[in-house]
């Protein structure tokens, strides 16, 4: 104690203000450090769960994105398929479509040349009366100049009998 005597301090004003910068210090922490500590390790945990939302929403953004991203790959499969079965059905019905109409072209060329052979028939029919009549005439005009009438009856019988045969 002498010493500090000595160098000028006084020892009972040196233990005082060493109580007080400890009461100072103690205050200091209880009433400033440890609510500063608090708000800024209450910050650093809010600022941790904001990262951690945020590494949530972008790990949730990236999956949304894959299950868009498959979802539009089957829909586009399925486009496809349908798309296909589709063209598929069309190529069946014009098909479908062109055989008919062949079919119904076949019965009418088929109908047409019936009715044409019908038609044919019935004109060689026709002509080969009309011509009969024709030459049966003629020759009766013929005979009547140049044969008895017995000679030409008997010659217009055989003409009747034998020129169907021959005009067919």
């Amino acid at each position: 104690m002498e010493l500090l005597n000595t160098l000028g301090i006084d020892w009972k004003l040196l233990i005082v203000q060493l109580i007080n910068f400890v009461l100072l210090i103690a205050v200091l922490t209880y009433l400033l450090y440890k609510p500063v500590l608090r708000v800024l390790d209450e910050r650093k945990a809010r600022i941790q769960k904001s990262m951690e939302d945020a590494k949530k929403v972008e790990q949730m953004k990236k999956d949304m994105d894959d299950v868009r991203k498959e979802q539009m790959k089957k829909l586009d499969a399925e486009t496809g398929k349908l798309l296909e079965a589709a063209r598929k059905h069309a190529d069946d019905m014009k098909k479908e479509m062109v055989s008919r109409a062949q079919e119904e072209a076949a019965g009418i060329v088929a109908k047409a040349q019936e009715q044409l052979g019908a038609e044919r028939s019935r004109m060689v029919s026709e002509i080969q009366g009309t011509l009969a009549d024709i030459v049966v005439r003629m020759t009766e005009k013929v005979l009547q100049r140049e044969f008895a009438k017995t000679d030409q009856e008997r010659i217009l019988g055989s003409i009747k009998q034998d020129l169907p045969a021959l005009l067919k």
